[in-house]
């Protein structure tokens, strides 16, 4: 099997009309974070060495975007979103990004934490997305 490129998965949100999804322009790079926590098993009779015990996993996603505005369903949508605090599905899609290509779907919560208003650049956001149920869709395929 070759290796994935990661230009062929792109980040979509929900629009406002239920069941269509709109891909944000400018899009950057882009990562799941999937870490597990672990809680000591140790007691004290255990002495040494604090065993672990695996528990719940914390996931996020980032994803750079260089805004191309207007993106009224995109990136405005997603600016929305982050003050209204509301949750949406947002999915991931791999190439050629049909609506049978998701490879991850989430409801999520959109926090947009830090924009780059460099000298000589293009304004760069960075945006979260924290999940508020667990993932319908979660493969790498």
């Amino acid at each position: 099997m070759g290796k994935k490129l990661g230009s062929d998965y792109r980040l979509f949100v929900q629009s406002a009309v239920a069941g269509t999804f709109v891909q944000p322009a400018g899009q950057g790079n882009l990562t799941i974070n999937r870490s597990k926590n672990f809680s000591t098993s140790a007691t004290k009779d255990t002495e040494g060495v604090d065993t672990q015990t695996p528990g719940l996993r914390t996931l996020s996603i980032n994803q750079a975007i260089v805004p191309s505005l207007p993106d009224p369903d995109g990136y405005t949508r997603m600016e929305t979103l982050d003050k209204s605090n509301a949750a949406e599905v947002y999915q991931i899609r791999k190439k050629p990004f049909a609506n049978g290509d998701v490879v991850f779907a989430c409801l999520m919560y959109t926090a947009l934490d830090n924009t780059g208003f460099e000298q000589g650049s293009t304004v760069t956001a960075g945006v979260q997305l924290q999940p508020a149920e667990n993932p319908t869709v979660d493969t790498l395929s």
